[in-house]
């Protein structure tokens, strides 16, 4: 089904512009992302359009009611599955029925949706959530479960429209297939927020987003990817030549100006050896004056108007080009054991993880590991015994390297305070590095001056990922080695390409947990360890 919005804008409460004037569409079958940096307001636009959030200016036009899959689930958490999904009054009313007990009002309520129950079953073991009932609560779902249930109520609803915000931030490997399988057979139109590049190759056209509003490009991400550095290299060329030409421009500008002040020089004198009045001779000056001022407010007028297509055209280059960042080396050669597990179990809240095949493992210097395996398999467990904040409790051993120098890097970067601004989390290092040299990293780090008081709360994920980069080479010499969880989860592309990066060059040993097989592929990774 088509959905097509007008002039669309959202006001922050503090009064600030999100976004304004917004005009774009989804034709019946269309699959198309929007995507851009964090905090650019895509999640906004998506609960504005569906209808969650109410609009500033605009209007959405859609003939048909969407189904919405939301990128956060802590408001649902005290509903019931059915209830989150919306089917929880016909599945009543069709209870009701057929026990004999129903009335008019519930036949009205199922309205003829005689399968909804085996639509539902169906569903659910698609989504390998068979086990879940629909009157469980959610808050008693992990966040991949939960996931999953919104997922399959797509089938559930008979959505001809689907909205989705960041689909796969939860999702395992085996669930994300489930979910890309989907997308590539689906018959629906789908607007999605996404990060991931494998889904985004399964669509047709890209909506980014920018301060600047929306820009449509009808292809899969790899192909925009190809466009936009394109468009960048012909951005840098003509910043290049704007630069010249004002240079020029400036220099043209300070010869026209000493010819007229030469002219205007060689008129006085002549004027004054041919005895004019001083009236006369005055008129003459402030003419000479006035057409002076006037050639230089002309020439200033068109440099001030080339430096101002300077500043946006570098304002647009400085929003598309990759911060690099590069970690010194360890300094530990390579094949050193840094750590060692030996038949390792865990005592987790309800279970006993690994009591079938308790855990071996070896970890030496400079190896980039990859930890895979299913939603609950326990990875994120032994990435933290691995960096010692969990011991095995019910068997095994590990040994560490005690001079070893570990960064643990979650989906949170709860390494970094909320409690702390942003130059506050410098301080705490409690570094040698001179408070210069600090502030030069922060600027480096794309934390201007104007943002080192800001409250590391309200930083998006990517600014907390960057922070934590900083404050790494802020607090001292480069990690033996960097474990990291999921560290992608919160990111936007531009981001992840900025990690991705880091990690790549980093020399010491990598530990990773991920799902997303572009990231893990764009580190570099040699070994993987399923679980």
């Amino acid at each position: 089904m088509s959905l097509q919005v007008q002039n669309l804008s959202y006001i922050l409460p503090t009064g600030e512009i999100l976004f304004q004037n917004l005009c774009f569409s989804v034709p019946p079958g269309g699959k198309y992302a929007i995507i851009g940096n964090n905090g650019i307001g895509k999640s906004t636009l998506l609960r504005t359009i569906c209808g969650q959030l109410p609009s500033s200016e605009g209007h959405v036009y859609c003939d048909v009611s969407p189904y919405y899959v939301p990128q956060h689930f802590g408001q649902f958490d005290g509903l019931s599955v059915a209830e989150a999904i919306g089917i929880n009054h016909r599945l009543t009313a069709l209870s009701k029925i057929l026990s004999g007990e129903g009335s008019p009002d519930d036949f009205e309520t199922l309205n003829d949706d005689w399968d909804i129950q085996e639509r539902l079953t169906e569903a659910f073991v698609r989504w390998g959530i068979d086990y879940v009932s629909p009157f469980r609560k959610m808050g008693e779902l992990s966040g991949g479960e939960k996931t999953r249930v919104f997922l399959a109520g797509m089938d559930i609803v008979h959505a001809d429209l689907v909205f989705m915000d960041e689909p796969t931030n939860h999702l395992d490997s085996a669930a994300r297939d489930i979910l890309y399988k989907s997308i590539r057979s689906t018959k629906r139109s789908l607007l999605i927020v996404s990060h991931d590049r494998v889904l985004l190759n399964m669509l047709s056209g890209m909506y980014e987003m920018s301060a600047s509003g929306l820009t449509f490009y009808p292809m899969n991400y790899d192909a925009y990817k190809e466009v936009a550095e394109r468009d960048l290299s012909a951005k840098t060329s003509r910043l290049h030549h704007q630069q010249k030409e004002i240079d020029k421009a400036e220099k043209s500008a300070h010869k026209a100006m000493e010819r007229q002040q030469k002219h205007s020089a060689r008129g006085e004198k002549r004027s004054a050896g041919k005895c004019l009045s001083r009236i006369l001779m005055g008129n003459l000056k402030n003419r000479a004056e006035k057409s002076t001022a006037a050639l230089k407010k002309i020439q200033q007028e068109r440099i001030d108007s080339m430096k101002t297509d300077l500043r946006d055209l570098k304002s647009s280059i400085n929003e598309s080009r990759l911060l690099k960042i590069d970690i010194c080396d360890s300094g530990i050669h390579g094949g050193k054991i840094l750590v060692h597990l030996e038949g390792v179990t865990l005592r987790y809240p309800q279970r006993l993880l690994w009591e079938d095949c308790p855990i071996s493992l070896t970890v030496k210097s400079g190896e980039r590991i990859r930890i895979k395996g299913n939603n609950g398999c326990g990875k994120s467990s032994l990435l933290q015994l691995i960096a010692g904040k969990l011991q095995p409790e019910d068997g095994g051993s590990v040994f560490m390297d005690e001079s070893l120098s570990t960064i643990y890097l979650d989906q949170d970067y709860s390494s970094v305070s909320n409690d702390l601004t942003v130059y506050g989390q410098m301080e705490a290092c409690d570094s040698k590095k001179p408070e210069h040299e600090i502030k030069m990293l922060l600027t480096r780090f794309l934390f201007p001056p104007s943002a080192w008081d800001k409250s590391c709360a309200k930083l998006s994920g990517g600014e907390k990922m960057r922070l934590a980069l900083c404050k790494m080479l802020v607090c001292g010499n480069a990690p033996d080695m960097i474990i990291a969880d999921e560290p992608t989860n919160n990111l936007d592309i531009k981001s992840m390409d900025i990690l991705a990066h880091t990690l790549k060059s980093y020399n010491g040993t990598l530990i990773v947990v991920s799902h997303d097989e572009r990231f893990v592929r764009d580190i570099g990774i040699c070994r993987e360890v399923s679980l």
